[in-house]
């Protein structure tokens, strides 16, 4: 399964290791993951909240992003505006996320309501939580995921 993934679901993995559910998901099914450049950058701005072990966070670092394709801004760059004008509604840093899954045309791994919620709203990206790639996972079709999502986002 392909899947751009946003930086909660990578930092759940700096976080917990081998205890989150991203993680244990990623070692049971064979996914090919990017992430946009950007979140090297997101990453060092909140290292220090993230690091509670010196040796466990290192270790958990290099563990998930080893399990990511860093894909550089240049490939992107022409869905950036697009990206922004829906991001800026709920969070601007999700801009390269968004942009990154418009241009692959490939779903986005979130824990992010806003994000999931404008993805129905704008059409243009799909968002996923990890509930929905447990049922993708389970040989449920994009389309029922995404309006089981729908009806628990909503409700």
């Amino acid at each position: 399964m392909r899947l751009i993934v946003d930086s909660n679901i990578v930092f759940s993995i700096i976080v917990s290791g081998k205890k989150s559910k991203a993680f244990r998901l990623l070692t049971r099914y064979d996914f090919e993951l990017f992430i946009p450049e950007e979140i090297l950058f997101e990453f060092r701005k909140h290292a220090q909240k993230l690091k509670k072990n010196r040796e466990e966070f290192e270790h958990r670092t290099l563990l998930a992003f080893s399990l990511l394709h860093l894909i550089p801004k240049e490939f992107y760059k022409d869905k950036i505006r697009e990206a922004y004008e829906i991001a800026k509604c709920f969070d601007k840093s999700d801009t390269p996320f968004i942009a990154l899954a418009m241009k692959l045309k490939i779903p986005l791994w979130t824990g992010d309501k806003d994000m999931i919620e404008y993805s129905f709203k704008s059409g243009l990206y799909t968002a996923l939580d990890t509930k929905a790639i447990e049922e993708l996972l389970e040989g449920r079709t994009l389309n029922q995921v995404i309006a089981n999502l729908r009806n628990r986002i909503y409700i």
